[in-house]
């Protein structure tokens, strides 16, 4: 089966791709956009927070940080909205010079994970694309941590969001730059998968389609629009709680950004969209 990827949209005169997909075997079913949160939306104009709901297609956001209270140690970590004119990392990534920013530095484990549900979960054909760039990791401090450190992308089955650590619930699958690693990495049925892709200094699009088995992943590295896809993939197998027993798998219903000890360099999203068939 062939599938052609995209449509292109722009984004301050930046390639993006946005992300439909044309199954050329199967009959195709008309797209249209369901979904979609930008960083430069009135609703952020005083900043990123917990109860934030912008755009449609989605619920609001839950931001986790811990409240790190030890005098003993330097330990920051949080959430804003990146300007370029204050961000000289962000450049051409920003959408009208704005993107999400995310931080967890200091001198002990800083995370952060900004937590959000779907409008509704996600079915076979529905797409979720995103925008991503983060440019390495990098101590802010002369003494860290020396547990290994990750920024990315979660989806989820389940949508509870009690702290930080509420990541590791019910992720079933996780695109991610890993510390150690210069290509892009995934968590998915086949646990860690080494794309092959290398990590892209100005960032990358990243589209996702739930099938009928798995999922297909279009990664656009941003500095060359080179498109990667990968298809046919499968999600992580779940240890479902009883009182979720009676739930889909294929039912995702939410998602995260992380930033689990980044160091110096923010972690930016943007451009979040869902597509559907009619």
């Amino acid at each position: 089966m062939i599938t052609l990827w995209p449509i292109y949209r722009l984004f301050n005169r930046v390639f993006a791709g946005f992300l439909l997909f044309l199954l050329v075997d199967y009959c195709y079913a008309q797209s249209y956009v369901s979904g979609e949160d930008e960083s430069y939306y009135k609703s952020y104009q005083d900043g990123w927070q917990s109860g934030d709901k912008s755009g449609r297609g989605f619920q609001e956001w839950i931001l986790r940080a811990p409240q790190y209270d030890s005098t003993e140690e330097e330990q920051y970590a949080g959430f804003f909205i990146a300007e370029s004119n204050r961000e000289s990392d962000l450049g051409s990534f920003a959408s009208k010079g704005k993107a999400f920013g995310i931080f967890a530095n200091g001198t002990s484990f800083e995370e952060t994970v900004a937590f959000r549900a779907f409008g509704r979960p996600l079915g076979v054909g529905d797409v979720f694309s995103f925008r991503f760039k983060f440019s390495g990791f990098i101590n802010k401090f002369e003494r860290d941590s020396d547990k290994l450190s990750s920024v990315g992308f979660a989806l989820r089955h389940t949508v509870e969001a009690y702290a930080s650590s509420s990541i590791a619930k019910s992720r079933v699958f996780a695109f991610v730059i890993l510390e150690g690693f210069s290509t892009y990495q995934i968590f998915d049925g086949s646990k860690r998968f080494n794309t092959r892709i290398f990590i892209d200094p100005q960032g990358a699009e990243v589209g996702f389609r739930v099938n009928d088995s798995g999922y297909d992943i279009q990664i656009i590295t941003l500095s060359d629009h080179t498109i990667y896809n990968l298809n046919n993939r499968s999600f992580a197998q779940l240890q479902l709680a009883n009182e979720d027993q009676n739930l889909s798998p294929l039912a995702l219903r939410g998602f995260a950004f992380f930033n689990l000890n980044g160091g110096a360099n923010n972690a930016y999203f943007n451009a979040l969209q869902l597509s559907s068939n009619e």
